[in-house]
């Protein structure tokens, strides 16, 4: 058996289309060039990853690039849409990940108490139980 043949995958099996491996200390994702997310992504600490930058899992994507900074890049849906491969630094993305997680959470206290948009609870003839709401 030849040892540089590729590591084989069963067919059937479910296969990450657009998978890329991360750069130690970053964290990668796709964005589609829609509207103004490339312009909000890198406001938000996300840079364009160059072709020399990046280690392929998928020989689809490193037959692809972009004049854009030589970026990598994949039409979305075989349209004229593209995504765009873009890292963080891993500490600002684990902080946004920490304000999500917050703002879900302080959703949910919100939730176990019976407040909403509308206010707390006795205020608009909601009842809540003596020992809250539970969320499981």
């Amino acid at each position: 058996m030849a040892t540089d043949r590729k590591k084989r995958v069963p067919l059937g099996v479910q296969r990450l289309k657009m998978a890329m491996k991360d750069r130690p200390g970053f964290k990668r994702r796709w964005v589609n060039d829609k509207g103004d997310r490339l312009s909000q992504a890198m406001e938000g600490g996300y840079n364009l990853v160059a072709r020399d930058g990046a280690e392929f899992t998928e020989e689809d994507v490193a037959n692809r690039n972009d004049s854009l900074n030589n970026a990598i890049c994949k039409p979305v849906n075989s349209g004229e849409l593209k995504a765009y491969l873009m890292e963080i630094p891993t500490a600002l993305y684990n902080a946004d990940q920490k304000i999500k997680a917050d703002s879900i959470n302080g959703t949910e206290d919100g939730l176990r108490r019976g407040a909403d948009a509308h206010g707390q609870p006795g205020t608009d003839g909601r009842y809540i139980p003596r020992e809250g709401i539970k969320i499981a």
